[in-house]
């Protein structure tokens, strides 16, 4: 996911910066970002190395890029997991469309910022990237009853190998800078099988739910093939929704699910009134004390780091 956005005039002035992590009042980051890349890009003009593209972390990539014009640096903070290529698509358009709106204002620019903060409504529409869930499962455990209980248009098309494409787009109102997120059904045997073709997908998603219906057989071939999966995830957390719990003569109890997995497991059952709010509850419990603390902790690790 961004975490942070930047954009630093001459002399490393922080003109705009938008975070969509950080906790309020943490502007530490933002300064040592903007004066580190500022330093390190004079620095690549001093010994002749040309324009840095990016620079890797442990954490994070910084992804960047110049407006020659106005000597203006453009930078986006990804998760280190993140493809690039995605990445660097939005800031060029980035790029594009700060210089289209406010090059009257670069071209006599004396040092004010607070002309650049219409920009949130650029970057709130086309650059931020909503965590990403995997909906998980085999045939019959309920992960389509599960995504249909979620408001949103069901989005169903081809990748370019061909494969279904089963996802929405989820709004949220609760979360602190978090408006979205990315929720997407896959067969759990066809991702094992064809792993090399969700690769890229498997390398960026935040958070994978398992969904099995909680009965010793699902249970049984549900193990092997999460013992298939483990490592091929590179930084998602991995939890269990233990389907079916209103089925109690089958079903073993979410503790038990939980101690065979070694993996945090929710009870459920897709059928019951309040299923709606319970899934909903779930999946926002897990986005704020997960996702977001984890980028939280990496952002005070980096900050840590530099100083």
């Amino acid at each position: 996911m961004i975490s942070r956005i930047f954009v630093i005039a001459v002399g490393g002035v922080l003109c705009y910066s938008k975070s969509y992590f950080a906790s309020e009042n943490d502007n530490t980051f933002d300064d040592l970002v903007s004066g580190f890349l500022t330093a390190i890009s004079n620095f690549a003009t001093e010994i002749k190395g040309g324009e840095i593209k990016a620079l890797n972390f442990r954490n994070f990539n910084f992804i960047y890029g110049y407006d020659k014009k106005f000597g203006i640096i453009f930078v986006i903070v990804s998760d280190i997991d993140d493809p690039e290529i995605e990445i660097r698509k939005k800031l060029d358009a980035m790029k594009i469309e700060f210089i289209k709106r406010y090059d009257k204002i670069l071209e006599n620019f004396n040092g004010c910022i607070s002309d650049f903060r219409t920009f949130d409504d650029y970057i709130e529409e086309n650059v931020y990237i909503p965590p990403k869930i995997i909906l998980l499962g085999e045939l019959g455990v309920g992960k389509t009853t599960i995504m249909n209980l979620f408001p949103g248009e069901t989005i169903l098309e081809l990748d370019d190998d061909l494969n279904e494409i089963i996802q929405k787009v989820v709004s949220v109102s609760n979360l602190p800078n978090l408006k979205q997120f990315l929720l997407r059904e896959i067969d759990f045997e066809d991702l094992i099988n064809n792993s090399k073709i969700y690769r890229q997908f498997l390398d960026s998603v935040d958070v994978i739910y398992i969904v099995t219906n909680s009965a010793g057989s699902n249970l049984g071939r549900t193990k092997k093939l999460y013992l298939r999966l483990k490592p091929l995830v590179k930084k998602a957390d991995v939890f269990i929704i233990a389907n079916f719990q209103d089925q109690k003569s089958i079903s073993f109890v979410p503790e038990k699910i939980e101690e065979s997995f070694g993996l945090k497991t929710f009870g459920f059952s897709a059928i019951k009134p309040d299923a709606k709010d319970k899934i909903f509850s779930i999946v926002i419990d897990i986005l704020k004390n997960s996702v977001i603390e984890k980028i939280r902790k990496k952002e005070r690790l980096q900050i840590n780091n530099t100083n």
